[in-house]
């Protein structure tokens, strides 16, 4: 896991040139950054720390307590299958630990060991959306701006990659179709997977994660002696693991061991955070969705924003001569333009264009 936490180091710095939005890095960086470190910290925990540690309730165990240890971890642990809201009575000490009823089938619990690699998984479908995005931008944003700075007094080397700009906008007009919905269409897989992973989760955890934030948020709420922690139901720190051998005489014996899982301490934090960000991030591009139809269908809404970008100062006719020759890819290509240049620059690349595509109407 070591290697994969390095490679994140590009993920914190602060790109110069912006090829995507707020909502989108959100994906591939926040989210990449919060899942690579956890299954780090896990993973930490599971082969360096000590996950479980298991006993049977015995004067002297006839095994070593690390062979118990790694049979539990690597055959599962199991509960009763006590619901959240039901307390324990006087015969269960500990919820979910107890003998069956007749019938009763046993919780097991098999995900801890693969936590690591979980999330370690759901980082990189994450990334993914970025991972084409960035192939198929393939740095042409950087190449149209680089040259371009803040400076109130601009030198000549910005002057001629402000020139090259608008040459480039003038030339390559009515061409950057693909490229912007390929964008768009990345947008789409960002929706698409976060809705996607909320219901892996819920699947890896039991069908247990789609309402783990709201029963946490309503126990809250409850009298402490009439609470019932659901992430101990969902992460339980005590269980139980059968464990058979070979006697003496070559008949079965049966060992039935209580295990603490110190490991579920770590999971439990982690998932009940996940499950938070996971809801806000969902709802987040749900409306960053709906915002990139509607500027898809309303060509006024884009014309607001592109004025909006170039500021009061400049003549509103000059940009709506410059929009009613875009297309929407152009428009998206003029709109990343906006945010990687400061608003005189971009007053002046619109000024210029629109003055170029005046020039060739006559």
């Amino acid at each position: 896991m070591f290697p994969d936490l390095m490679a994140l180091k590009g993920l914190f710095k602060i790109d110069p040139i912006k090829t995507d939005n707020n909502i989108f890095r959100c994906h591939y960086k926040l989210t990449v950054i919060f899942l690579a470190v956890s299954a780090t910290l896990v993973s930490l925990t599971q082969y360096v720390g000590d996950p479980i540690d298991c006993f049977i309730n015995a004067e002297k165990s006839p095994f070593p307590n690390k062979v118990l240890d790694n049979y539990c971890w690597i055959h599962s642990t199991h509960t009763l299958p006590n619901q959240p809201g039901i307390k324990a009575d006087g015969s269960m000490p500990i919820p979910g630990i107890g003998t069956p009823k007749e019938g009763e089938e046993m919780r097991y619990h098999k995900y801890y060991q693969w936590v690591g690699f979980f999330l370690m998984f759901q980082a990189i479908t994450f990334y993914l959306p970025r991972f084409i995005w960035k192939f198929w931008e393939a740095g042409r944003m950087k190449t149209l701006v680089e040259d371009l700075s803040s400076s109130v007094m601009p030198s000549e080397v910005e002057k001629a990659a402000k020139a090259n700009l608008v040459e480039y906008l003038l030339v390559n007009v009515n061409q950057h179709q693909i490229y912007a919905f390929i964008f768009f269409g990345c947008e789409v897989l960002n929706a698409i997977n976060i809705v996607g992973e909320i219901f892996l989760v819920d699947t890896f955890l039991g069908g247990e994660f789609t309402e783990y934030g709201g029963n946490v948020l309503a126990q809250t709420g409850m009298d402490p002696e009439d609470r019932v922690d659901p992430m101990s139901y969902v992460f339980p720190k005590v269980t139980k693991c059968l464990f058979k051998m070979y006697g003496p005489s070559g008949t079965v014996q049966r060992f039935d061991a209580y295990c603490v899982l110190p490991v579920n301490i770590l999971n439990e934090k982690l998932f009940i955070f996940l499950w938070f960000w996971y809801v806000i991030l969902a709802v987040v591009t749900g409306i960053g969705l709906l915002y990139r139809i509607f500027t898809l269908v309303l060509p006024k809404l884009r014309m607001f924003l592109l004025r909006r970008r170039t500021g009061r100062d400049l003549n509103v006719r000059q940009v709506e001569t410059v929009f009613r020759r875009c297309q929407i890819g152009d428009w998206f290509v003029l709109m990343l333009v906006s945010s990687n240049v400061n608003q005189w620059i971009f007053q002046e690349v619109i000024d210029e264009l629109a003055e170029k595509f005046k020039g060739k109407d006559i």
